[in-house]
């Protein structure tokens, strides 16, 4: 089963997955990384290869969600692309979460990124347009 490691500035990594396990209970092989004010970047990397490493043991793939394109991290996650087996989506939601938990039982892990990109998006909804379109 493909791994998936959410890293994130501050705590919404952890926030974000224990709201997904509110909905659809126990996620395995699910890791955060939360990067605080002040962390080292030595340190952040050591936790981010530890989380890789550990959701990622069984060499199907590991997919990483980070928050923000540009922000640190996804510049320390765009180090480990030199690995086949490892994707990166930012712009990570709970929509995402909760089909990635599913979705990586059926796809590979470049499948999954390319799914969670467009699902991510397809997600983010106004609905006062879909109770105005109904009138």
């Amino acid at each position: 089963m493909i791994g998936l490691v959410i890293i994130t500035h501050g705590k919404l990594a952890t926030e974000l997955i224990r709201s997904a396990e509110m909905i659809v209970g126990p996620l395995d092989k699910v890791m955060s990384v939360a990067l605080e004010k002040g962390t080292s970047p030595e340190l952040a990397t050591e936790q981010l290869h530890s989380a890789v490493a550990t959701v990622g043991a069984d060499n199907e793939g590991v997919l990483i969600l980070t928050d923000l394109f540009g922000g640190t991290p996804t510049n320390l996650s765009v180090e480990l692309l030199t690995n086949d087996n490892i994707e990166i989506v930012t712009g990570v939601n709970l929509p995402m979460i909760l089909k990635g938990a599913s979705g990586r039982l059926s796809k590979d892990v470049i499948e999954l990124a390319v799914f969670l990109k467009d699902y991510g998006k397809d997600a983010i909804i106004r609905p006062s347009e879909l109770l105005k379109s109904s009138d």
